[in-house]
């Protein structure tokens, strides 16, 4: 297959035209004040041989695995709706919202649900939801593992996220994408709850955990001037 050729395919399969895409676009904000925090595994994980075990799996089993597909898509909207929750607090309630973040930033989660003030705080009870979402998903991640014998969110992986969730302003922490040894991903509240996860990181002894200098952008997709990438824009032309 010519160069060229490989191109033009690549350009109809990511076209919007193409029926093939049938999902649906929605946008997504990250609320005020969550910051993420991406660390690299040095371990790694061979991300095709995972999928296609999954993906057999899914094959011979495919009653149980319609069943655990949904329900992990359920947790993932989840999160989505009470990311867009929060994000619809700090706006009606800035002051509320951001005396919730200032609060919980300096208390780890597994203490956000043991104060009754809580009961009348509603981003708390926002925060309180979401850390129950990643926990859900993270649930069903190595359940989806274990059953298609890949390791989505091995032992070991686990061990170093529920370490940090222990860390006070952590709100979420998991595996991102195909899962595996690969990397790793916090969602945190404060400068500081970011510094404390990143120490975790480099004390860690199990694996290696490395900080990386990706961040999240609110921005979504973005139309940019083609001029300024002369050489992609010649590929595709």
């Amino acid at each position: 297959m010519s160069e060229n050729s490989s191109i033009a395919e690549l350009v109809q399969a990511t076209s919007p035209e193409n029926i093939g895409w049938n999902s649906e676009v929605a946008p997504v904000v990250i609320p005020p004040r969550l910051t993420l925090r991406l660390a690299d595994v040095d371990t790694g994980s061979n991300t095709p041989s995972m999928v296609k075990k999954v993906l057999l799996w899914q094959k011979s089993n495919p009653e149980q695995a319609a069943l655990l597909w949904a329900s992990l898509d359920a947790a993932n909207n989840y999160i989505g709706q009470v990311w867009s929750s929060l994000v619809e607090a700090s706006c009606s309630n800035n002051t509320e919202y951001n005396s919730a973040i200032d609060w919980c930033s300096v208390r780890p989660s597994s203490e956000w649900k043991s104060d009754m003030d809580a009961v009348g705080n509603p981003t708390r009870a926002l925060l309180v939801n979401l850390v129950d979402g990643i926990l859900r998903v993270r649930q069903l991640q190595r359940e989806l593992g274990e059953n298609a014998g890949v390791p989505i969110e091995p032992p070991k992986q686990t061990r170093l996220l529920d370490a940090c969730m222990t860390v006070p302003g952590v709100c979420m922490a998991a595996v991102p994408g195909a899962g595996g040894y690969d990397a790793i991903f916090c969602i945190v509240l404060s400068q500081e709850s970011g510094n404390a996860v990143e120490r975790v990181w480099s004390e860690w002894t199990e694996m290696s955990v490395g900080p990386l200098l990706a961040k999240q952008a609110s921005s979504g997709v973005s139309v940019l001037d083609s001029k300024l990438y002369p050489s992609l824009t010649a590929m595709l032309e």
